[in-house]
């Protein structure tokens, strides 16, 4: 779970790195008038990024629509099987 926390918290932070990148390219051209830094749009975008994978990811990762139902990890002598999808038996 702390993966995918941390999967998702990458794409909060992707707007920041892309403007830092910018400013990095901003500094081998002559100085020009004085810009203001977007910080809220930096914010609402990546925060956009960070739910919008959550949307995505819950599209992904539900059950299967075909009827399957879920068997829970158990252990079949002494080895475990993990959790699966199996077909409703008719």
């Amino acid at each position: 779970m702390t993966r995918i926390v941390l999967e998702h918290l990458t794409l909060f932070f992707v707007p920041f790195v892309l403007y830092g990148a910018w400013l990095l390219l901003l500094r081998l051209q002559p100085p020009g008038p004085a810009r203001t830094h977007p910080w809220m749009i930096l914010f609402i975008a990546g925060l956009a990024l960070f739910a919008g994978s959550f949307v995505i990811w819950g599209f992904e990762e539900g059950t299967p629509v075909d009827g399957s139902v879920y068997v829970a990890p158990h252990t079949v002598d002494g080895h475990v099987v993990p959790g699966h999808f199996e077909k409703k038996p008719q």
